[in-house]
């Protein structure tokens, strides 16, 4: 399936354009290429289901945010050490 995307593209020739549009549709292998870690994401606790909601309620209880209360708790952990 081929779509018409531009009639002109500065720079390139129509044959150019062809040529690019044929190995885009074709695809490309990326088995072989090593993976990029995205910088605008950080790895991330994951919190069991069962804690979550008890985190969830507690922080409703206490008029919080879950984060502000798992934050608040490890600060607490970490300085008790």
């Amino acid at each position: 399936m081929m779509f018409e995307m531009a009639d002109h593209v500065s720079g390139l020739s129509g044959d150019q354009i062809a040529r690019a549009a044929a190995e885009a549709e074709r695809g490309h292998d990326l088995d072989g290429r090593p993976g990029e870690p995205n910088p605008h994401t950080r790895e991330a606790p994951s919190v069991p289901t069962d804690l979550l909601d008890e985190i969830v309620a507690r922080a409703e209880h206490d008029g919080e945010s879950p984060q502000e209360l798992v934050r608040r708790a490890l600060v607490r952990y970490l300085r008790s050490a």
